[in-house]
């Protein structure tokens, strides 16, 4: 995306490292570009997708540009030089992601050129991690199972449909969803509630970076909702998700969802930061 000119360029194999370390200082506001980092690190895809600002070797900044747009802990000057880099380029992406001071920062050289094709601003997404061990009742929480995509992929299309707005289903028909839904279940990252072949909650690891594990796509099927479910689920997420997987387990959640953010909060969630999604 970004020609190697100034002091913005693609992320090379030799810088590969640096750039991985610094995502690294800040692994719970990077948790999901950091990821994306680590899993295109070695291949050709690292080059295309994210870009440093400075000595790659000390790093002033990163940026990932990707389906997502996201400053990784960027210095004031570096947001400046990736606004002027992305301004002069067509919009790949489908949102800007990241800490709300950097995006509101980023925004500033973007907002011109791509303010009129923005569906929704979601400013103020508070960044939770859980502490402690909330009290755990019984969930019937537990890693969904390879052959039960069929059971879970519905559950993941209602959930996407209500929190991005949009049909993952359109587009190629939904082939690539699934496949992340499937991947997502192979290695152990998904976890439901199901009754009678149902599922009633979902919840997945959507981002693994370091020693954080980010949630993503938490959903309560509408009519089990207001019942406790979501609130004991996510308690029991957070045991099940350190035992598997990472010892810090951190989301993001829309500040005008209140029933969320009351059960994350009694699942022992507290605020440690603040994000920002702009969507197209």
């Amino acid at each position: 995306m970004f020609r190697r000119a100034g002091r913005v360029r693609a992320v090379r194999s030799s810088g590969l490292d640096a750039a991985l370390a610094h995502a690294l200082t800040e692994p719970i506001t990077n948790a999901l570009a950091g990821a994306r980092l680590r899993e295109v690190g070695r291949t050709v895809s690292v080059g295309q997708e994210f870009s440093v600002a400075g000595d790659e070797n000390r790093p002033d900044g990163l940026l990932w540009h990707g389906v997502n747009l996201s400053p990784i802990s960027a210095t004031g000057l570096a947001l400046d030089e990736f606004g002027r880099y992305v301004a002069a380029r067509s919009r790949r992406c489908s949102s800007v992601v990241g800490e709300r001071a950097a995006v509101e920062k980023l925004w500033g050289s973007l907002s011109d050129q791509w303010g009129p094709a923005v569906r929704e601003y979601r400013w103020s997404q508070p960044l939770l991690v859980a502490e402690g061990d909330a009290a755990v009742g019984p969930s019937g929480l537990r890693a969904a199972l390879p052959g039960e995509e069929a059971a879970v992929f519905p559950a993941a299309v209602a959930m996407f449909r209500e929190e991005v707005g949009v049909d993952p289903l359109l587009g190629d028909g939904g082939r690539s969803y699934r496949a992340r839904v499937d991947g997502l279940i192979h290695y152990g990252r998904t976890y439901v509630v199901i009754e009678d072949g149902e599922v009633l909650f979902k919840a997945d690891v959507g981002a693994l970076f370091g020693p954080v594990a980010q949630i993503h796509g938490v959903w309560v099927r509408p009519d089990q909702r207001g019942r406790g479910l979501g609130r004991t689920a996510m308690a029991d997420l957070v045991r099940q998700v350190r035992r598997d997987h990472a010892p810090q387990v951190t989301l993001y959640v829309n500040d005008f969802n209140e029933p969320a953010r009351r059960a994350y909060a009694a699942a022992g969630f507290r605020q440690v930061g603040e994000l920002s999604t702009i969507l197209f």
